[in-house]
């Protein structure tokens, strides 16, 4: 019986190391062919994990290579955490997505009182993209930013139209505090992140000492690697840093309806609008991009700041996802995530 188990056990053992080569190869040719700086990767097959590994320099200046702790902005992928901390509100009857947002804007003009929280996390509110005051150097208060965008008109009525709406994720974050009396980022901080297991998942700032941070670059007209802009702005729309163990651990509290219950979590991507008139044009949940890749159902959002990338994707009916960090500013991720997902969907 010992013999048989030890068989078994270097027989899956094997299979495994020649799964995560396989995967090596493909993660260090687009590390290579598309000249980047590191690239921290996380896959998860069946509900298990089965790669979290890193290749590259978290920080060239200190010569420091990456590994599967660097800690990376993630950009828009902080929309699905903004998203989640208002449906846990809602799970909680703290608030409701048909909440219009006078309730929490009273001195809000007229031609917002159709918007709800559904608008604003679906991106059909109406809204422009940003506030008019938005500056990414500067750290304004999230009402100010909202206020200014009072004399704005509508882009389109309420509803009619999906268009990617950052202002819309400044007043959620807005509402958290309202509701709340924290700071959207102490809310996440305290009854999001730390719920959840996210140890190394923060608010992205400038300021304090975060371990293993990695830096975000850009090449130059010459080549030469520069350091990106570091936006001082703190932007709910993509403010939190976060690893790949962090991602895979909140992967798996969704795949096994943690933290919030089923119906909250497939609330998500099941309550969505297109994205544009085409046929294979991708759907739109709360914080998650739906559609399909080779017949399969794939729920994705990507992730963007000057020197960073991010790609989050999640293949829910086989419990599958691929999730990509990067501090390279030129990096196409949607393209290694189609490699990675090939090799399940052919």
């Amino acid at each position: 019986m010992r013999f048989l188990f030890l068989v078994l056990w270097l027989f899956q053992f094997s299979a495994l190391s020649a799964q995560q080569t396989a995967y090596d190869s493909i993660i260090l040719k687009h590390l290579k062919t598309q000249k980047l700086v590191s690239l921290s990767v996380g896959i998860i097959e069946n509900g298990q994990i089965v790669y979290s590994k890193a290749h590259g320099i978290a920080n060239l200046e200190t010569e420091t290579p990456a590994n599967e702790n660097s800690v990376y902005k993630i950009g828009s992928l902080s929309k699905q955490f903004i998203a989640t901390a208002i449906v846990k509100l809602a799970q909680e009857g703290k608030l409701s997505l048909n909440d219009p947002v006078n309730k929490y804007f009273t001195d809000a003009p007229t031609s917002w009182a159709a918007i709800t929280l559904s608008h604003l996390l679906n991106h059909t509110s109406g809204l422009e993209r940003e506030s008019p005051a938005f500056d990414a150097m500067a750290n304004i208060p999230d009402e100010t930013l909202i206020k200014a965008a009072y004399p704005d008109t509508l882009v389109f009525p309420t509803g009619t139209k999906w268009q990617y709406c950052n202002l819309g994720y400044f007043m959620l974050a807005e509402i958290i505090r309202k509701i709340t009396g924290q700071s959207f980022s102490t809310y996440m901080d305290q009854q999001v992140f730390k719920p959840a297991g996210l140890k190394n998942s923060r608010t992205t700032n400038l300021a304090d000492l975060i371990v293993r941070r990695a830096n975000g670059y850009y090449r130059g007209y010459d080549g030469t690697w520069l350091n990106s802009l570091n936006y001082v702005a703190l932007r709910p729309s993509g403010a939190f840093l976060s690893t790949i163990p962090d991602l895979l651990k909140w992967e798996l509290n969704i795949q096994q309806s943690a933290f919030l219950n089923k119906e909250s979590w497939e609330s998500m991507w099941k309550t969505t609008v297109k994205t544009g008139p085409s046929n294979d044009a991708a759907s739109y949940g709360f914080g998650w991009y739906v559609n399909s890749f080779k017949n399969h159902r794939l729920i994705y959002h990507g992730g963007a700041l000057p020197g960073f990338r991010a790609m989050y994707y999640r293949f829910p009916d086989e419990k599958n996802a691929i999730l990509i960090l990067c501090n390279t500013d030129h990096a196409n991720l949607t393209s290694l995530a189609n490699e990675l997902a090939g090799g399940w969907y052919r």
